[in-house]
């Protein structure tokens, strides 16, 4: 019975074990991601004109979501799907252009 027990909370160890550095390698894959993502962004600081090479370069996907009118006036969410990253928080977004940071 005790070594039941035992050997049952042994296999619940080992799986969260597995699951724990299942998630340590996302976090350092996420963050690899991030620091090229960084790397691509400082070429592109003094951009004068969005090309389409930079764009190409910058953007994965644009996603634009059917229009709302519930409010009384026309309202549409677009979503920027960027390379290595993914989409940012629009509040990311807003800190970065008032030239905030975290």
């Amino acid at each position: 019975m005790l070594s039941d027990d035992y050997e049952q909370e042994q296999e619940e160890l080992r799986e969260k074990l597995l699951r724990l550095n299942e998630e340590i390698n996302e976090q350092e894959k996420q963050a690899e991601n991030i620091d090229r993502f960084i790397l691509k962004v400082r070429k592109y600081l003094n951009l004068g004109e969005l090309t389409p090479t930079v764009l190409n370069d910058m953007v994965k996907a644009v996603y634009v979501h059917a229009p709302d009118k519930s409010k009384g006036y026309r309202e549409q969410q677009i979503d920027i799907s960027y390379d290595l990253v993914g989409i940012l928080p629009a509040s990311l977004m807003n800190d970065l252009q008032n030239g905030e940071t975290a």
